[in-house]
């Protein structure tokens, strides 16, 4: 299925994977930073902003399946994922190994490494109030759950979205949100791909679930947590100090 997709600068290729309903252009700070010794491609996931929706239900592994459809011409390449792109980044690692150098996985939301039933509840009722098409509802809620009230670095600025935003959003909450949850990633697979995998959690959202499961994934996979600026969507709304901080993690590959 062709996607939606933008490429910036040039050197290494850095694929960047975004989180909730993040457009090509959502990160444009971050990729810009990146882009001065990386060429950098985001792109729409499906459903989202000019990429076509394509048939429902779409499981996780399409959407990985999609980004190595991207990667196909570029060789193989450093990614980086952030929330529910971390999760697709680490089913590409298991699926396409060939095609992913290092993966920075940034708060993963894994269920089946961590389990809180508090959380599955709350996100009972987000999927309750998104069948009611209270997106609005939703949205808050799963706001609440994640990234609090966290600082942005100073200048920092939210690129709008493309379009119309409501069809994307009510996507992400009636069929993202339950493929994340129920998504199984072993972590002996991720091993077994040979790919190197940096786990990374948000200085600002220490406790919190996301959190706790990059820190179990990072211990299962035998490394220490690296922590990055910011909290759930941290190397975005840091795009200055989270960009020099993955520089540090992809290197030059």
């Amino acid at each position: 299925m062709p996607l939606h997709h933008e490429t910036a600068g040039s050197g290494p290729p850095l694929l960047l994977v975004q989180g909730g309903v993040a457009e090509a252009g959502a990160a444009r700070m971050l990729v810009d930073e990146l882009a001065v010794t990386h060429r950098v491609r985001t792109y729409d996931r499906r459903g989202v902003g000019r990429s076509p929706a394509g048939p429902d239900p779409v499981g996780l592994n399409a959407h990985a399946d999609d980004a190595a459809a991207l990667l196909a011409d570029t060789g193989p390449s450093a990614v980086v994922g952030v929330s529910i792109g971390a999760v697709i980044g680490l089913l590409l690692a298991v699926r396409h190994p060939d095609l992913v150098t290092t993966l920075v996985a940034h708060e993963p939301p894994l269920p089946g490494l961590v389990r809180d039933a508090d959380r599955e509840a709350a996100l009972d009722r987000v999927e309750a109030l998104a069948a009611r098409d209270d997106l609005g509802g939703a949205l808050r809620l799963m706001a609440a759950l994640t990234s609090g009230d966290d600082p942005v670095e100073p200048g920092y600025r939210p690129e709008p979205p493309s379009g119309e935003p409501e069809p994307a959003l009510r996507r992400f909450l009636r069929h993202d949100v339950p493929a994340v949850r129920a998504v199984r990633i072993d972590p002996d697979d991720i091993t077994a791909s040979g790919v190197r995998v940096v786990p990374t959690g948000g200085v600002e959202s220490r406790g919190r679930w996301e959190h706790r499961c990059a820190e179990v994934l990072a211990s299962r996979l035998g490394r220490g947590l690296v922590e990055l600026p910011g909290g759930h969507d941290g190397p975005v709304t840091h795009p200055v100090a989270g960009a020099a901080a993955l520089r540090g993690l992809v290197g030059g590959t």
